[in-house]
């Protein structure tokens, strides 16, 4: 297998620049995912690697090797698509085993190939079979048999689960972490799913109007966003959000006045924020709860019942909506008021420039919410 490494990397479409000097080191072995709102570029930079679109500066090195001018069968790469793309009129054996025929393989190891990877994907009863038969996860299947067979030094994945339904996608989803865990491959994968992003990632590349905002474990930036933009694009639902105005600093903290009248001393190093600054609060739903008093009061609009949970919908006034994640036994009603407790230690800051200030140097990502907010 092998790292993939760019450096400077950028592509522009006559006059528009749409990849800005992306700089990114993946590992050998490593399973990284692109993810991104559309539009931010994650799908092109992943044909930059794959050699379908032509890098207009910077360098691309695949297991050491500059690739820049490589067309895309010398790179060592093998792209499964959003769509199946299978030869109607084969079999699935002869879908697989078409691209090692074009490589003049032997016929010996085009069938060990193809059988060997039709057994890692259990879909061995389907050989006989035409794309017509096959529902979409086993087409999907196929498609990744025919990138396996080919034993490349990278694999991409350009939304590959897109076409299907909820319960393919999370079967599918098993699979394609099965695979990596058994063949250790360098697999580089696009989605717009936040959830494929977390379960399937080494590391997490947060993209953004052709740049990266972030790279990251998914518990990184998950717990450490670096700005409002991957703080609000990662999660769901989405973290809560609050302008508030800085009250006072201390060492490894800074205090400051919520919407209302109430405060909150969040656990941050300072870094230079003053008193009388305008910064922004935010805090995951998780970690916002219902209690007697609370720093915040507000009306419940909406109660969305999933069962072993429930999201509750709560105005706090002056257009602020905020999302809070009660137990499933929890009982509210719309239109009910509550007050909200904030988990102090789970509390991001934000500048007004949208980076977010650090945490306690000595502070470890917290396991339990301390809810320790104060009304006025």
């Amino acid at each position: 297998m092998a790292d993939v490494v760019l450096k400077n990397v950028q592509k522009s479409f006559g006059r528009a620049k749409v990849i800005h000097g992306v700089d990114l080191d993946i590992r050998d072995g490593e399973f990284v995912v692109f993810v991104g709102p559309s539009g931010c570029g994650k799908s092109t930079l992943l044909r930059l690697i794959a050699g379908l679109e032509d890098i207009t500066a910077g360098d691309l090195f695949i297991g050491g090797e500059r690739v820049n001018d490589l067309v895309p069968a010398k790179r060592g790469i093998a792209m499964v698509f959003q769509s199946y793309a299978l030869y109607p009129h084969m079999n699935v054996y002869d879908n697989m085993a078409f691209g090692l025929e074009l490589a003049k393989s032997s016929k010996q190891e085009i069938d060990r190939k193809v059988r060997e990877a039709a057994r890692l994907l259990q879909i061995e009863q389907l050989l006989d079979r035409k794309p017509r038969q096959l529902s979409g996860g086993q087409r999907q299947r196929v498609a990744i048999g025919r990138a396996i067979v080919r034993d490349p030094k990278v694999f991409l994945f350009d939304e590959p689960l897109s076409n299907l339904d909820a319960a393919l996608r999370v079967q599918t989803r098993i699979e394609i972490a099965k695979l990596h865990n058994d063949t250790r491959a360098t697999m580089i994968y696009v989605t717009h799913d936040q959830v494929e992003a977390m379960t399937l990632a080494d590391r997490i590349v947060v993209l953004n109007a052709g740049r990266i905002e972030q790279v990251g474990t998914p518990l990184e930036l998950y717990h450490r966003p670096a700005n409002l933009f991957v703080a609000g694009f990662i999660g769901s639902p989405q973290m809560n959000f609050l302008e508030c105005q800085v009250a006072g600093v201390g060492p490894g903290e800074v205090l400051v006045s919520l919407p209302g009248g109430g405060s909150l001393s969040v656990p941050v190093e300072p870094d230079g924020v003053q008193a009388g600054d305008a910064v922004t609060l935010g805090i995951r739903p998780d970690h916002v709860r219902i209690g007697p008093e609370g720093a915040l009061t507000g009306r419940v609009e909406l109660v969305e019942e999933l069962g072993e949970n429930h999201l509750l919908y709560v105005d706090a006034g002056q257009g602020r909506r905020l999302t809070v994640r009660e137990p499933g036994d929890a009982r509210h009603e719309a239109g009910s008021s509550v007050s909200l407790d904030l988990a102090r230690d789970f509390c991001h800051l934000f500048r007004h420039t949208g980076e977010a200030l650090r945490p306690q140097a000595d502070a470890t990502t917290p396991t339990s919410p301390n809810l320790t907010s104060s009304a006025a």
